[in-house]
């Protein structure tokens, strides 16, 4: 996913960019490393192998495999955790109390397990925040600041 901006700060190999926000950034692993700017723009960390300067307007773009693990990770681990705690707490009621309460332990093993899954999320959002692979990469510079 390409996108553009104006590199407001750069530091080693990172600049910071503000971008338009976009919808799909809702769905983005990277975006632990995005900051609200306002309601309409983001400052994105982004890698800067190309040497872009303060001012520089650039495409940066998000790897589609990236995007694809966010997706899953996103979307996919908190229903999986909701229907696993679900099943679990079936078969605990089934243990337990021979069936009497089944339905309700598995609406709480559900919402409970739901919970770890979105505590877990977030500990994997800052994990992957960090990792470079996961940060969106300039591409390209198209004009630059001093224009």
């Amino acid at each position: 996913m390409r996108e553009e901006g104006i590199v407001i700060d750069t530091y080693g190999e990172f600049a910071r960019v503000e971008a338009e926000r976009n919808p799909s950034c809702e769905g983005c692993m990277s975006k632990g490393t995005c900051k609200p700017a306002s309601d309409s723009s983001m400052i994105v960390e982004a890698v800067n192998l190309i040497n872009a300067k303060v001012g520089d307007r650039v495409n940066f773009e998000i790897g589609a495999g990236v995007l694809l693990k966010s997706t899953f990770i996103i979307y996919i681990l908190p229903v999986i955790f909701l229907l696993s705690g679900a099943f679990i707490g079936g078969k605990l009621a089934d243990i337990l109390f021979q069936s009497e309460k089944k339905e309700t332990l598995s609406v709480v093993g559900g919402g409970i397990f739901f919970i770890i899954g979105i505590i877990l999320l977030m500990l994997l959002n800052k994990y992957f925040s960090r990792k470079k692979g996961y940060k969106p990469v300039i591409r390209e510079i198209l004009s630059t600041g001093a224009s």
